[in-house]
């Protein structure tokens, strides 16, 4: 385990399909209840497939007002929107604190692209403020948050495609490690645009039917958009200003399978290298494990390899370990994915309550797994194990632990 500070989670904020804020998120999960339709956001002519998770019910005047709503695009808009719940929730007044010592890690796969989509679309004679180009390099929504909340510690924008939401917690609990912050606003960001759509449609990831995690049924997944941000604090400062955090980032793993540009390696190697790394860095045996938060995207190889990676890492207990996906709801919100589901582990740590993954319905002869499925189980739960898988073999995992003796209810 890496020498330094603990870190705990204070806060998180949330903007899904399935409505603004964590009630919202935590609520449609446990119903279990889909926020997949066809997309109203731009025109989908052409599209194989124009099904995916929008977010609804958002309106940016009234969450962030109408200056920060006409002065920033749709990706900064949904961060900071997220961002504030994060920080109301952990109770943080930002202008009491060093600045210097709060930063902001928010991770993301396409950026602005919306932007740029809008720019290369204009005709001849359209209003178009070339200014607004500065928001669409895949650094400037983090960059855009920390001036937003006025924060000037580190500033990092992860892309690690669909990895990168968790890769952004685990580098959160490395800069508090090693001292570089106290406070870290950390996520993933996403919004859905022509160009991602028509790419997963060509890449022929994408199901004409619904998202399957883990069905025999399975034949690819949707798309999702939204923010998903968490705030994660030095322990040390969170107790000296009587915060009860209860639930602590223990561990956080990477690895690459550096086999091809967007397929898995198919024997889960990588997956399950990033998962143990992050078991041994939160000094911890697969036996401490009692809940899998998986990537689970409902694509024929990437589920048949998750399914053998998690098998790898917990040996004999595979079958006792309950496992979920929360993709078949939602969709997949690609470098948010990773951060949804720590918010949804960091309920199910508090409650003991775990989701049930959607539409899994006929489950996979070959899967070895726990699949919680159908609905809400009770379940005892002290350690969770979250792990996401992305294009070019990136791999990341985090541990995330129960901080106070025993575990959330049974």
């Amino acid at each position: 385990m890496s020498p330094g500070r603990t870190a705990v989670v204070t806060g998180a904020g949330a903007l899904s399909p399935l409505g603004p804020g964590v009630v919202a998120f935590w609520d449609g999960l446990l119903a279990g209840r889909v926020a997949l339709g066809p997309i109203r956001g731009f025109d989908t002519t052409g599209c194989t497939n124009d099904i995916a998770g929008e977010v609804a019910g958002f309106s940016a005047d009234d969450t962030i007002g109408i200056d920060a709503a006409r002065r920033l695009d749709r990706l900064s808009q949904f961060a900071l929107a997220a961002a504030n719940e994060a920080l109301r929730d952990s109770g943080l007044d930002l202008s009491r604190l060093d600045r210097t010592r709060v930063g902001v890690v928010l991770a993301t796969t396409l950026g602005g692209m919306l932007l740029g989509e809008a720019y290369h679309r204009r005709r001849p004679g359209d209003a178009f403020d070339t200014r607004q180009l500065l928001h669409m390099p895949y650094y400037a929504v983090s960059a855009r948050l920390a001036r937003d909340l006025g924060v000037r510690g580190p500033v990092v924008s992860p892309s690690i495609a669909c990895a990168s939401g968790t890769h952004a917690i685990g580098l959160g609990l490395e800069l508090i490690r090693l001292g570089h912050a106290d406070v870290l606003v950390v996520g993933g960001v996403e919004t859905l645009c022509p160009f991602v759509v028509h790419g997963f449609n060509c890449l022929r990831a994408t199901t004409g039917d619904t998202v399957r995690p883990f069905d025999a049924r399975r034949d690819g997944l949707l798309l999702g958009e939204g923010a998903a941000v968490l705030v994660v604090e030095a322990a040390a400062h969170a107790a000296a200003r009587g915060v009860p955090a209860d639930v602590e980032v223990a561990g956080t793993g990477l690895s690459g399978d550096a086999a091809h540009i967007t397929a898995p390696a198919r024997d889960g190697a990588g997956a399950a290298r990033a998962m143990q790394g992050a078991l041994d860095d939160a000094s911890l045996t697969a036996d401490a494990v009692d809940f899998v938060s998986a990537h689970g995207t409902g694509t024929v190889y990437n589920d048949a390899m998750e399914m053998a990676a998690i098998a790898s890492v917990l040996g004999r207990r595979v079958s006792q370990v309950p496992v979920n996906s929360i993709k078949g709801v939602i969709g997949h919100t690609l470098g948010a994915a990773g951060t949804f589901e720590a918010i949804m582990s960091v309920r199910v740590l508090q409650t003991g309550l775990i989701p049930p993954t959607v539409n899994c319905e006929e489950l996979d002869p070959a899967c070895p797994l726990d699949v919680v499925r159908a609905t809400p189980r009770r379940h005892r739960v002290q350690t969770i194990l979250s792990t996401s898988s992305a294009f070019a073999g990136n791999n990341a995992a985090i541990v995330l632990r129960h901080t106070r003796d025993g575990c959330s209810p049974p």
